[in-house]
């Protein structure tokens, strides 16, 4: 059994040729040995187009399954909030679950974020009227708050811990935003100065949540816990028993190239995490 997880494509931001990279992940999961196929968010702008990449994607891997998460990118456009929630897609997997091998549970969920990995996690009027105005996620649908949305979030991943540790299954979590603060790389030489400082802390708010993490480790049964929403290099590391890892592409644009190869699918290849559940994981 073997799994394969990506993450954060962003194929319009990258302009790729989105037919010809369809061809070539399909053809490379194939030769792989790839029983399913995993996307933790971030493939375009638009939630209708993310949904049939992956539709188109399935219908090319008969055999394997293909699933996917939304990232904050995904949300921007073609979907309201309840859709994000609750989606008829079989491949969405957001607050889904998929049992593999004797013992192992997939749990899938979004995430989101709750400022606490920053300095102003007390001021949250400031970093909200921030990103309504700086910040892409102010065109996401979204009828509450980000706390409570991060409530939601701790609530869905309780029960479905809950649920696992009953049926004693081991479980690989996966998520988009960031669950650890020590994922989050370390602060940049050119921030100096308080404009740019409150600029970074508000950056850094909308990362993810620690309590997310908290949440795994305490349960006792996560063994590695999957991310994506920060692009660069972030090497895998331990927290409280529970192994971190991103599978982010990133975007090579004229003025900032996040990737550490030459080529689209290079990236992808390179950056993309193999899981062999027959193996110890």
């Amino acid at each position: 059994m073997r799994l394969a997880i990506s993450s954060d494509n962003h194929l319009d931001v990258n302009r790729v040729d989105v037919q010809e990279i369809l061809k070539v992940q399909a053809r490379w999961l194939s030769e792989s040995g790839i029983s399913h196929y995993f996307f933790l968010g971030d493939l375009f702008n638009d939630f209708l187009r993310t949904k049939e990449y992956f539709a188109q994607l399935q219908l090319a891997l008969p055999k394997v399954g293909v699933h996917y998460l939304a990232g904050n990118h995904d949300m921007i456009k073609g979907v309201k909030f309840q859709e994000i929630e609750q989606n008829n897609d079989p491949r969405y997997f957001h607050n889904q679950f998929l049992d593999l091998g004797a013992d192992w549970r997939i749990i899938g969920n979004n995430g989101w974020y709750d400022y606490g990995f920053s300095s102003l996690a007390d001021w949250p009027a400031a970093v909200e009227k921030w990103k309504r105005v700086y910040w892409l996620d102010s065109a996401i649908d979204q009828p509450m708050s980000d706390s409570v949305r991060m409530d939601l979030v701790l609530n869905q991943v309780a029960g479905q811990l809950e649920d696992a540790k009953a049926a004693g299954r081991r479980v690989l979590f996966l998520t988009h935003f960031a669950p650890r603060h020590q994922a989050l790389m370390k602060r940049p030489a050119k921030v100096v100065g308080e404009r740019m400082e409150r600029s970074f802390q508000m950056i850094q708010a909308l990362m993810g949540s620690d309590r997310l993490g908290d949440l795994l480790e305490d349960s006792g049964i996560v063994k590695v816990a999957y991310y994506g929403h920060l692009h660069g290099v972030h090497p895998d590391f331990d927290h409280g028993q529970v192994t971190y890892s991103n599978p982010a592409v990133g975007v090579n644009k004229k003025r900032m190239n996040e990737w550490q190869r030459p080529t689209f699918m290079e990236q992808w290849a390179w950056k993309t995490k193999i899981i062999d559940l027959d193996k110890k994981v």
